[in-house]
């Protein structure tokens, strides 16, 4: 019953969060955007197993992302709000279970990968969230 309270809490505020996060592409040095990128070869989500392990991401990075384009819904700290609370995410899902979780989220948390958000993108904010405390 946890499960499914933690479940439609956070597929409400992925709903909100689609209409507050923005759409934004950012042009990296190659002259090409990130959703042209993604868009152009989408990297297959890999499954949480075959991803055991992962190495972390830029969570300086991840940071940025989340404060753009996640903080709305869960907070500036992961506090929550109208999303979940993801602090001590990490004592729930591993980073694999959470880069596999953004990039195949349960509505309403909106599906921000393989555009805007880029498989690296995705990493970097699975590494800033599993370092919530």
């Amino acid at each position: 019953m946890r499960i499914h309270t933690f479940t439609a809490v956070l597929a409400l505020g992925a709903i909100l969060m689609a209409g507050c996060s923005s759409n934004k592409s950012s042009e990296n040095a190659g002259g090409t955007t990130a959703t042209q990128q993604a868009s152009a070869a989408p990297a297959p989500a890999a499954s949480a197993a075959a991803m055991s392990h992962v190495a972390p991401g830029d969570a300086g990075h991840g940071k940025q992302i989340f404060m753009q384009d996640c903080s709305s819904c869960h907070g500036a700290h992961g506090e929550g709000g109208i999303g979940p609370a993801l602090t001590n995410e990490s004592s729930r899902k591993n980073l694999a279970a959470a880069i596999a979780w953004i990039e195949d989220p349960k509505p309403p948390m909106p599906k921000l990968y393989p555009s805007p958000l880029t498989e690296k993108d995705v990493t970097d904010v699975a590494t800033f969230v599993e370092s919530l405390k």
